[in-house]
């Protein structure tokens, strides 16, 4: 249900037949699965989540947004003698639920009893992310931000005149890591969480490994005994065995897949929504923000996609020191001081 009327679509169509139907007509105003369906069960329990976490009746719940993707999870084959299992064909659904302020006049109030300080309310989070986006030298409006974390993807529009434009997407880090855990198999979303973020690799030796993309690497101390002739995800804390059949190049098409699949989607959903007109091309340039950022390729294959629009993309540098995170938090703090010294 949206502004411009109701639409359906079947979950067999699959999720461009389902964006399909949300783009027919956005902006959303509320979703709904059909009961005794995977669908209706899921969005009845987020509104259920909610709802107990926000002390909000259940009919002030709100879908304000959904994500729909194409996937393949693994089906065991019936009668197979050794645990056979089979790609199916599913859709992978994120949904955005929109709730009224009194849930966050209540934390402010818990918070200020709790602390003994004053608590305010700063404004809504990517017109926040904006403040510290400019923050990054050279920055200046108008600039657009798309801001990417683990369950949403923000986007905003700031013009030259001090208007903000924004809007919040369902789908970010979370379900990429859960369509990789699902069409590889895994059931560790640990494992999975480390393929998003890491670059893969296979022990050659116990001495080196092959990139993925084709070079080499070498240790001077020897690689753990289960590491080698398997493919391995390069982690922070040293190369960690997958524990799957599936080679290197079908873990990192899947990756990247997925990748592309939530974060390049809604990266043109969020530009389109806010740019003027719905037209991506009269956007000047974009600044990458959030913990998704830091990713070794989310912020090259946003680039990628926006460059077809004849628009610039980069990842920001809050206050020039503190990379693409911090944005939110240092807005918060700019909008604060702006205020101050307005009332002065």
């Amino acid at each position: 249900m949206g502004e411009r009327g109701k639409a359906t679509a079947e979950v067999g169509s699959g999720a461009e037949e389902i964006m399909r139907a949300l783009r027919r007509v956005e902006p959303l105003l509320d979703a709904a699965g059909e009961p005794g369906t995977h669908v209706g069960g899921m969005l009845a329990r987020v509104r259920g989540t909610m709802s107990e976490l926000t002390a909000t009746p259940l009919d002030g719940v709100r879908i304000q947004d959904v994500l729909a993707v194409d996937t393949f999870v693994p089906q065991r084959v019936r009668g197979g003698l050794a645990g056979e299992f089979a790609l199916e064909n599913a859709v992978g659904l994120a949904a955005m639920v929109r709730t009224s302020r009194g849930p966050m006049e209540l934390l402010a109030a818990g918070l200020r009893d709790t602390l003994g300080a004053e608590v305010l309310i700063g404004g809504v989070e990517a017109e926040m992310a904006v403040l510290g986006a400019l923050t990054t030298p050279g920055a200046g409006t108008p600039v657009a931000v798309l801001d990417l974390g683990g369950g949403s993807t923000d986007g905003a529009l700031a013009t030259g005149d001090g208007t903000v434009e924004s809007v919040h997407l369902a789908g970010a880090g979370d379900l990429v890591t859960s369509l990789i855990d699902s069409e590889l198999g895994l059931e560790d979303r640990e494992a999975a969480e480390e393929i998003k973020k890491h670059p893969l690799a296979k022990a050659e030796s116990f001495f080196h490994v092959r990139m993925e993309d084709g070079t080499a690497r070498f240790f001077e101390d020897p690689l753990p005994a289960e590491a080698f002739a398997r493919v391995v995800v390069l982690t922070d804390a040293g190369p960690r065995p997958i524990h799957t059949r599936h080679g290197m190049e079908k873990i990192r098409r899947v990756r990247r897949a997925a990748k592309r699949r939530v974060f390049v989607a809604n990266a043109l959903r969020a530009l389109a929504r806010v740019a003027p007109g719905g037209d991506i091309r009269r956007i000047g340039f974009v600044v990458v923000l959030g913990g998704s950022a830091l990713d070794f390729e989310i912020p090259e294959m946003i680039a990628a996609a926006v460059a077809e629009y004849g628009v610039v993309s980069g990842t920001g540098n809050v206050r020039g020191r503190e990379g693409p995170r911090n944005a939110v938090a240092t807005g918060l703090v700019v909008r604060h001081a702006m205020s101050a010294h307005a009332l002065r």
